[in-house]
């Protein structure tokens, strides 16, 4: 029984321990309302006959970044700067997601740290 006790008074000793250290949020539907249309996006740079072929064999998402990595490097700058437009009109409306701010104030008075990663 005492080493029972020991055991349960060891745990109870680390979840008093356990504390959150850290939070890393994504921005779109996150922290911010998504207003980028990634489709329309991943059209405009892979082309609409391209793009359909890319996502029937990746149904549950394009990874943008490593396919224009396969472009030349015309096509990789020209692909680039059609995403940074995209992101400037989004930038245009940006919305921050009800209760973002209200949790990042709490985890502030938790001294919680946040990261972003996007």
């Amino acid at each position: 029984m005492a080493h029972f006790n020991t055991c349960i008074s060891s745990t109870i000793t680390a979840q008093k321990k356990a504390r959150l250290r850290g939070v890393v949020f994504d921005m779109d539907g996150t922290l911010t309302v998504p207003v980028i249309d990634f489709a329309a996006m991943y059209k405009a740079v892979l082309g609409e006959e391209e793009y359909k072929i890319i996502r029937s064999k990746n149904p549950s998402g394009i990874d943008i970044l490593h396919h224009i990595e396969t472009l030349s490097p015309n096509k990789q700058t020209k692909a680039y700067q059609i995403i940074a437009d995209f992101e400037r009109q989004g930038l245009d409306r940006l919305q921050i997601m009800p209760g973002a701010k209200e949790l990042c104030s709490h985890l502030d008075s938790k001294q919680v740290r946040r990261g972003l990663i996007t």
